[in-house]
């Protein structure tokens, strides 16, 4: 499952579409400011000339012109932004726009991949291009803690007070969390919460759902793949900065699966990256699926939340 050629230039066609959206919307930007204020596009003919006539100076020998064009400019561009201040413009309205400031919508940062790229090329390759819609709908700005019942609201408010610590302390450390309850208990919408907001930050974050992740593990092991291509598949799954695994105990669990879990856990650990596991199991029936070793693993170094209350999904329907 590594990345095709087909694939990435159409990942970098993407970014050619974002750039190109982009200069767009500036020309649109230019053209409304220049029609409300035709002073703007006098203080721009001013700065180009003084541009000129300092480059002369500077050709005929005087040390001084471009220092003096700094200032000259400077003066220039507080008068174009007192301007757009004045006619309720931004004053960024005319700076370059971009999708991701890092790169400036090229997907490379010198001669190294973007976040923006390489959580592209994680979604491409893991099927998980739908993510990003999810996350739209699914995220903290649209939570509503309202909708748990009195009696479990203050648990469930300190869950979503440790999630947003996770987040806050995500670059200094290796934190793991364990989501566990019900159908429909809101484990799901906070893990997506977590994933959007650090997704926003530039980390990278690979999502299954158990039954996927382990289907495609399957797969890719028993499937006549070259080395590298397996290396590929296994290098996000064990390197990524986040990686959640939902519904844990969804899949059909066997040997196998149970082997494969404590290698993730186990590997991941030791690179010291986060993961978060949500499941509807109490912890008895993960050491009986997955053994004791598993378990052991998650009781040491993860998190342990409960989710109280009834089918919030239910709820919302009723």
């Amino acid at each position: 499952m590594s990345m095709n050629d087909a694939d990435f230039r159409s990942i970098m066609a993407e970014y050619d579409e974002i750039r190109e959206k982009n200069s767009r919307l500036l020309e649109d930007r230019k053209r409304e400011v220049l029609e409300k204020l035709p002073q703007y596009k006098e203080l721009e003919d001013e700065a180009a000339l003084a541009a000129l006539s300092a480059g002369k100076k500077s050709l005929e020998g005087d040390g001084d012109a471009l220092t003096e064009l700094e200032k000259e400019l400077a003066g220039i561009s507080e008068e174009k932004e007192k301007l757009l201040k004045a006619a309720g413009f931004p004053r960024d309205y005319l700076m370059p726009i971009y999708d991701c400031p890092d790169c400036k919508d090229t997907g490379f940062r010198g001669s190294e991949k973007c976040h923006c790229l390489k959580q592209r090329i994680i979604n491409t390759l893991y099927h998980q291009s739908n993510l990003n819609e999810i996350l739209e709908k699914e995220n903290f700005k649209t939570s509503d803690l309202s909708i748990f019942s009195p009696g479990i609201l203050p648990d469930i408010r300190q869950v979503y007070f440790a999630a947003k610590d996770f987040i806050k302390t995500f670059a200094q450390s290796s934190r793991n969390m364990l989501f566990l309850g019900g159908v429909g208990s809101g484990k799901t919408f906070l893990t997506n919460c977590i994933a959007r907001e650090l997704l926003d930050r530039g980390y990278s974050v690979v999502y299954f759902t158990a039954f996927r992740l382990f289907e495609l593990i399957a797969d890719n092991t028993f499937r006549n793949s070259g080395i590298e291509e397996k290396n590929d598949f296994f290098a996000n799954i064990y390197d990524s900065d986040l990686l959640i695994i939902d519904d844990l105990g969804t899949e059909n669990t066997n040997s196998f699966v149970a082997g494969q879990l404590f290698n993730i856990l186990n590997e991941r650990g030791v690179r010291g990256r986060s993961t978060i596991i949500s499941s509807n199991l109490a912890l008895k029936s993960i050491k009986d699926l997955y053994s004791e070793r598993s378990l052991s693993r998650i009781i040491s170094n993860y998190e342990l939340y409960y989710f109280r209350g009834e089918d919030l999904r239910m709820k919302k329907k009723g």
